[in-house]
């Protein structure tokens, strides 16, 4: 199989006009009571070698004994918002696409919850390698401007939107 292939395809993708913009913000917190009823994913996500200013990744989530595989790559466009464009992939794709694996950095194991508070969508990040001491929160679909509500059984500690330490590609870089 020819790994060039799958990233030229993400590629094309990525230079339409319709690109989709993720505009999200993101909070690091603790859990101080119970969460509502929630999806839960256990991902684990690789960062490939970079190319073309693109940051691919493949992921692998697990939910209720099901796997699904997923190839993605990003661009920003502003500090809160990028163009992520993913595919389904198959597990043999995903397989040969690890071979691409960024040696600079290491694959994140992540517990992700999911659930609407508030008429927003939010996902719970609970970081299991490399472990933090904190859980991250990131609300989709919001403006830098909006007013947001947090439900109570979380206690915001602060907001790590544009903060590079919080970004998954940093959390995975190998430590020297």
């Amino acid at each position: 199989m020819n790994n060039t292939g799958l990233y030229d395809k993400s590629e094309e993708v990525s230079n339409t006009p319709a690109d989709p913009i993720e505009a999200e913000r993101k909070f690091l917190v603790e859990i101080v009571g119970e969460l509502p009823e929630c999806r839960e994913f256990e991902i684990t996500q690789t960062y490939l070698k970079e190319k073309d200013g693109l940051e691919p990744r493949v992921r692998k989530r697990e939910e209720n004994g099901q796997t699904v595989y997923f190839l993605t790559t990003k661009r920003f466009v502003s500090v809160n918002e990028r163009v992520e464009i993913e595919r389904e992939i198959s597990q043999a794709e995903y397989e040969t696409l690890l071979a691409e694996a960024n040696p600079a950095k290491r694959p994140i194991h992540k517990r992700r919850q999911c659930f609407e508070w508030d008429g927003r969508y939010l996902e719970l990040d609970t970081f299991l390698e490399p472990p933090r001491p904190h859980h991250l929160l990131e609300i989709e679909h919001v403006s830098m401007d909006d007013e947001i509500s947090f439900p109570p059984f979380l206690k915001v500690i602060k907001e790590v939107t544009d903060d590079p330490e919080w970004y998954n590609a940093n959390i995975a870089k190998v430590e020297i």
